[in-house]
C-alpha cells in the first residue's frame, strides 16, 4: 500500500533534516582523527545513552523480533538472549569502565594495549580489524535488507532503488559530521522513535480487547517458561525447544562477560567517547533504560498484527507483520511520523556502523603502516571508506532476500571465530596476541567449512564452533609465551580487572609495589548481575503493560524497585 502524500512529505522532511544536521556538523567534526571518532569527548553520558540506544533500534531487528513474537509468543523471550538483549547491565557496572580507562582510540587498538606494540599484538590487532570489517559489511547488508524489505510496503519503488537511496543519504551525512553528526543525528532519532513506539503501544494498550485476544491465542502463548518441546513447533523451530533456549542462553552469557570478539559494538566508542569514567558508565545506564520503549513497540506490532491476520483469515511472512501493521492500524499524519521513526532506525543503525568501520581502517590499518600521513591524509581515508563500506553494503543488501539468511551466519558462525579470547583476554593474564591469532584462524577455517560444506543448523555447529575457540584458545596460551611483562603490568595498572592475575600482581610485588583494585570496584560483579535482571524484569514490565497483563505487572513491579534501590546503594551513589 503507497502512501498518501502527507505521509509522504513527512518522511521526506526528515530525511532533509538528518542530512542537514551532517552538514551542520562539518565544521565541530574537526580535523583530527580523534574528534572525528570520539567527538573530543566533549558530549554529555545522557546524549551518548539515546544515541547509543537508537543504533540498536534497527528496523531489521525490530522486524525480526516481531516475527518471533508473533510466532513463539512471549517465549520468543528466550531466543533475544542470542543477541544479549540485557547487555547494559554489564555495560554499566564496568565494561564502559574498563573501556574509558584504556584511553584508546578504538576496540581494536585495544588489543595492543592488551598484548603489547609488538609483533604478536599487531598480529591480533590486523586479525581483528580484517575480520571485524567483513561482519561490520555483512551488518550493513542485514540493515539494508530490513529497510528494502519495509520500504517495499509503502512506496511505489523497488528496494533496489531504496536501499541505494537511503545508503547514500546516511553516508552523506556521516563523511561530513563524523561521530558528532551520528551522535546528534542519533538524538533526533531517539525522540521520532519514542514517540513511535509510545504512541503504538498506547493505541494497542486502548484498542485491543484483551478477553478477546487470550481467547485467540490461548493462554499458554502469555507464558514465558522454558518448556523442552512445542505443542505445534513452527518451521524454523524443528530442534528441541530446550535444546534452543540452552544455546540462546549460553551465547547471551558469553556475551555479557566479553569484552572484545569480532566487531565489538557501538558501545566501546561511545564509552571511550564519555568525558570520564563515571559518565560512561552512566551512558549505559541511560542506553538499557531508553531501549526498553522498543519492547512497548515491539509486543504492539505483534498483537495487532495476529489480531488482524485472525480476522481476515490470512497467512504471511511474519517478517511482514510489523507493515502489515502500519497499513492497518495508522491514520495519515501519523503513519507518516511512524515510518520516518523507523526510518531513522535504520540510519541510526547504519551510521553507527560507517563510522566504527572507518575508525578501524583509518586507525588500526592505514595509521600503523602509513606513519608519516598528515591529519589530512587520515582523513582523506576516512572519507574514502566511508563510501567503500556504503557501496559494499549495497551490494550484499540486493542480494539477501531474508533477514533470517544473515542474521544467523552472522552470529552464529562468523561471530564465533574469536569467541573465545574476546572472552578470556581480560579476565586470564596467560592470553597473548598469537593466541588470538591462533584460535581465530582455526576457529574461521572450521566456520567456513561447516557453512559452505554442511546442512547443519545452529544448534548443531554453534556448540561446536564455540568448543573449537575455547578448546583452541587454552591450548595455545600454553604454547605461546604469555605477553611481555611490562605490557601485562600497564594493563593491570590502568585497568584493575578481577579474574586470574595473581601472575602480574607478584610481578608488582616483586619490585615493591602494591596494586590492588579500585575500593569503588568492589561491588562491579553483584551490580551487573542485579542491572541485568533489572533491565530483564524492565523489558518484561513494559511488555505486560500492553498486554494489560496485571498479575505479572505487580511482581515485575516489586523486582524492579528492590533492583532500582540496590543500584542506586551500591552503584549510582559510589560513582565518581
Amino acid at each position: 500500500m503507497n502512501l498518501s502524500w502527507i505521509d509522504a512529505g513527512i518522511v521526506l522532511g526528515y530525511l532533509i533534516l538528518v542530512v542537514s544536521v551532517g552538514i551542520y556538523m562539518e565544521r565541530r567534526a574537526g580535523k583530527n582523527i580523534e574528534t572525528y571518532f570520539l567527538g573530543g569527548h566533549t558530549m554529555p553520558w545522557w546524549l551518548l545513552g539515546m544515541s547509543g540506544s537508537s543504533t540498536y533500534f534497527d528496523i531489521a531487528g525490530t522486524m525480526w523480533m516481531v516475527s518471533v513474537f508473533y510466532v513463539l509468543g512471549m517465549k520468543g523471550m528466550w531466543e533475544h538472549w542470542f543477541w544479549t538483549f540485557p547487555f547494559a547491565g554489564f555495560v554499566m557496572a564496568y565494561k564502559a569502565k574498563w573501556a574509558y580507562r584504556s584511553r584508546v582510540l578504538t576496540a581494536m587498538e585495544w588489543l595492543t594495549f592488551r598484548y603489547g606494540d609488538g609483533p604478536s599484538g599487531q598480529a591480533a590487532r590486523y586479525t581483528n580489524v580484517i575480520l571485524s570489517l567483513i561482519l561490520m559489511v555483512l551488518m550493513l547488508g542485514y540493515a539494508g535488507t530490513g529497510v528494502g524489505k519495509f520500504v517495499e510496503e509503502f512506496l511505489p519503488i523497488k528496494k533496489s532503488i531504496a536501499i541505494p537511496l537511503l545508503f547514500a543519504l546516511t553516508g552523506i551525512y556521516v563523511i561530513l559530521g563524523g561521530f558528532f553528526s551520528v551522535v546528534f543525528s542519533d538524538f533526533f532519532q531517539t525522540i521520532l522513535l519514542g514517540f513511535a513506539s509510545i504512541y503504538i503501544a498506547v493505541i494497542a494498550f486502548i484498542k485491543i480487547d484483551i478477553t478477546a485476544f487470550k481467547q485467540l491465542v490461548g493462554s499458554d502463548w502469555f507464558s514465558i517458561q522454558p518448556v523442552w518441546k512445542l505443542a505445534n513447533p513452527p518451521t524454523n523451530y524443528v530442534d528441541a525447544f530446550g535444546l534452543l533456549i540452552m544455546l540462546w542462553v549460553s551465547k547471551g552469557v558469553i556475551g555479557l562477560f566479553s569484552t572484545g570478539g569480532i566487531a565489538p559494538g557501538p558501545e566501546f566508542q561511545r564509552c571511550l567517547a564519555a568525558k570520564s569514567e563515571s559518565d560512561a558508565s552512566k551512558m549505559g545506564f541511560a542506553w538499557g533504560m531508553v531501549l526498553s520503549v522498543r519492547w512497548a513497540l515491539v509486543i504492539a506490532f505483534t498483537i495487532f498484527g495476529l489480531s488482524i491476520l485472525a480476522n481476515q483469515g490470512k497467512l504471511i511472512d511474519s517478517e511482514r507483520v510489523l507493515p502489515m501493521v502500519l497499513n492497518n492500524v495508522l491514520p495519515v499524519g501519523i503513519k507518516g511520523i511512524i515510518i520516518a521513526g523507523l526510518v531513522a532506525a535504520f540510519m541510526s543503525t547504519f551510521d553507527s556502523t560507517l563510522n566504527v568501520a572507518a575508525s578501524f581502517v583509518v586507525n588500526d590499518l592505514v595509521k600503523p603502516i602509513w606513519k608519516k600521513a598528515t591529519n589530512k591524509n587520515l582523513m582523506f581515508v576516512s572519507y574514502f571508506s566511508t563510501a567503500t563500506f556504503v557501496l559494499l553494503g549495497i551490494i550484499i543488501s540486493l542480494r539477501i532476500e531474508q533477514i533470517r539468511d544473515i542474521w544467523n551466519p552472522i552470529n552464529f558462525a562468523l561471530g564465533t571465530s574469536l569467541l573465545a579470547p574476546g572472552l578470556l583476554a581480560s579476565y586470564w593474564w596467560r592470553l597473548n596476541g598469537w593466541t588470538h591469532c591462533f584460535s581465530g584462524l582455526i576457529t574461521l577455517i572450521a566456520a567456513f567449512y561447516v557453512n559452505l560444506f554442511t546442512d547443519m543448523r545452529e544448534l548443531q555447529y554453534f556448540p561446536l564452533l564455540a568448543g573449537i575457540s575455547f578448546l583452541s584458545t587454552i591450548v595455545a596460551s600454553y604454547i605461546f609465551k604469555p605477553a611481555p611483562e611490562e605490557t601485562l603490568k600497564k594493563y593491570y595498572f590502568q585497568i584493575r580487572p578481577f579474574g586470574v592475575w595473581k601472575p602480574v600482581k607478584l610481578m608488582f610485588e616483586k619490585s615493591g609495589q602494591n596494586v590492588p583494585r579500585f575500593e569503588r570496584d568492589k561491588f562491579d560483579i553483584p551490580v551487573a548481575i542485579v542491572a541485568t535482571l533489572f533491565f530483564i524484569f524492565l523489558y518484561l514490565f513494559v511488555m505486560n503493560l500492553v498486554l494489560h497483563n496485571w498479575e505479572r505487572i505487580f511482581w515485575l513491579s516489586i523486582f524492579l524497585l528492590a533492583g532500582s534501590t540496590f543500584l542506586y546503594l551500591f552503584w549510582w551513589k559510589k560513582l565518581e
